[in-house]
C-alpha cells in the first residue's frame, strides 16, 4: 500500500561552502518522486505522536491506525478522500500536523541515518535539569516554539526537524516554513532554538508538506530547506553526556510506554521528580520530590519485575515483550484487490533491555552510565520496512511495532 509523494529539496537554502552545515551527500536537489509506504506512515504517526512524558491514556497510541487509514485516497499518489479533506477546521488541523509530521520522518530516515528521535521540547527540559541550567519554558506555537525534534544519526551528529502541514494550498506552506525576518517566522524560527557545538552540529531541516485532496488539481507535496539562524538553547561540548541521556531517556520512555509499561515509562522519563524538568530543591516541595520519586521508582519495580506476564514475541530472531492488539476497522478499505477488515498492531521492548532495567534502579544519573551497554540498542537505527499490507518499525534491538492489515 503505497503512494506517490512528490518532494523538492531546496538548495539554496543551504549555507555556501565551507559554511556548516554542507548539504548531505545523501540528498537531491531540486524534484523528485517519493514511494511512500501507507502502513510504514501510520506506524511513524503513532510512533512520534505518543509523548516521550505522559500519564493515563494517550488516544496517540491508537489514532493514526484506527482513524487515518479511512482518510487515504485510492489515487496512485497521496490525497485524502473528500470526507477527511472536509472535516472542521480543529480536526483538519490534527490531521495536517500528523501527516505533517510523519511523511517527513519517513523520508529522512534512511537519508540521515536516523537513530533515536526525540521531542524538542522533553530535550530541552532535560538537559536544563541535568546541568542546572534554566531554560525559558518553549511556546505551543510562535517564533518561541521548541523544534518539534530532536535527531542524532548513527555517526553522532545531532540534527534539528521542524516540521509543518498543510491542507490549504503552497502559499500557506510557504507562510508555515516562514522567514528570516526581522523578526523570524514560522519554521524558520522554531527550528533555531537548540544549537549543538562544532563537530556534534548537523542539519536543521524545516519541512512543509502540503496535502492534497482527490479530484483536486494538486496532489501532496513536501519541500525541504535549511535556512541559516541564530540560537537560543546552546549545549556546550562538556554537556553532550547530558544530551545523549535526554534523547536514551525520551526513546526508551516511549517505547516503554507503547508497548504498555507504563509505570515504567514515567520513572524513565521524569527520574528526578513529578516532571522531566524536576530537580531537588528544599524544603516541603523537596520532602514532596522525594515521595514521588520513591513511589515512581517502586511502581516502575513492580511493574518491570512482572515483565513475563506479558505479550511475547519474536520479531527478526529478537525476543520481544510487549502488548498486541486486534481489532475490526469500522469500515472496509480496499488495498489492491484485497478487502482489509481487521488490523493487527503489535508493539514490544527487547527482552534484554527490559532485563537490563529490572537489574537497575531508574535513578537521575545518566542513563548510559547506569543500564550500560543494553543503551547502545537505543542509538542505533531508525528503520522501517514495509511491505503492501505490513509494516515493521525498529530501533536497534531495543524496540519494534508492526501493523498488518487483514482480510
Amino acid at each position: 500500500m503505497e503512494r506517490e509523494l512528490a518532494v523538492f529539496v531546496d538548495r539554496t537554502s543551504w549555507p555556501t561552502p565551507p559554511d556548516l552545515p554542507a548539504f548531505p551527500s545523501t540528498f537531491t536537489a531540486g524534484a523528485q518522486s517519493f514511494d511512500l509506504n501507507i502502513p510504514a506512515l501510520l506506524l511513524t504517526i503513532g510512533y512520534l505522536t505518543t509523548p516521550s512524558h505522559a500519564s493515563g491514556v494517550s488516544l496517540s497510541e491508537f489514532w493514526a491506525w484506527v482513524r487515518y487509514l479511512h482518510a487515504i485516497a485510492p489515487d496512485p499518489d497521496l490525497r485524502l478522500t473528500p470526507a477527511f479533506f472536509e472535516l472542521d477546521a480543529h480536526q483538519k488541523t490534527i490531521l495536517s500536523d500528523d501527516f505533517g509530521m510523519g511523511a517527513p520522518i519517513c523520508w529522512l530516515m534512511d537519508r540521515l541515518q536516523l537513530g533515536p528521535i526525540a521531542d524538542g521540547r522533553y530535550f530541552i527540559d532535560r538537559v536544563a535539569a541535568s546541568v542546572g541550567a534554566t531554560a525559558a519554558k518553549p511556546k505551543k506555537r510562535g517564533p518561541g516554539k521548541s523544534p518539534d525534534f530532536v535527531a542524532r544519526d548513527t555517526n553522532g551528529i545531532w540534527h534539528i526537524i521542524e516540521c509543518k502541514g498543510t491542507q490549504t494550498g503552497n502559499a500557506y506552506r510557504e507562510a508555515q516554513l516562514g522567514g528570516l525576518g526581522p523578526p523570524p517566522t514560522g519554521a524558520v524560527a522554531q527550528k533555531r532554538t537548540i544549537i549543538f557545538p562544532a563537530g556534534y552540529a548537523g542539519q536543521r531541516l524545516a519541512c512543509g508538506l502540503q496535502i492534497g485532496v482527490q479530484g483536486g488539481a494538486h496532489a501532496s507535496s513536501l519541500r525541504i530547506i535549511d535556512p541559516p539562524g541564530k540560537d537560543k538553547f546552546v549545549v556546550g561540548e562538556d554537556e553532550m553526556v547530558h544530551a545523549d541521556d535526554a534523547i536514551i531517556r525520551a526513546v526508551s520512555a516511549r517505547s516503554l510506554r507503547l508497548a504498555g509499561f507504563g509505570a515504567s515509562s514515567s520513572a524513565m522519563s521524569a527520574p528526578a521528580g513529578a516532571t522531566p524538568g524536576s530537580r531537588p530543591t528544599s524544603g516541603r516541595f523537596e520532602r514532596l520530590r522525594r515521595e514521588t520519586v520513591t513511589e515512581k521508582q517502586a511502581r516502575a519495580a513492580e511493574e518491570l519485575k512482572n515483565r513475563r506476564d506479558r505479550v511475547a514475541f519474536t520479531a527478526d530472531k529478537q525476543r520481544y515483550l510487549g502488548r498486541a492488539i486486534d481489532f475490526d476497522l469500522p469500515a472496509p478499505i480496499t488495498v489492491g484487490r484485497r478487502v482489509i477488515r481487521s488490523v493487527q498492531v503489535r508493539y514490544g521492548v527487547g527482552v534484554d533491555f527490559l532485563g537490563q532495567l529490572s537489574n537497575h534502579p531508574l535513578v537521575d544519573e545518566p542513563i548510559q552510565e547506569v543500564v550500560g551497554d543494553e543503551t547502545q540498542a537505543v542509538k542505533e537505527r531508525t528503520t522501517t520496512d514495509a511491505g503492501s499490507f505490513s509494516a515493521r518499525m525498529r530501533i536497534g534491538e531495543a524496540f519494534v511495532s508492526e501493523i498488518k492489515l487483514r482480510g
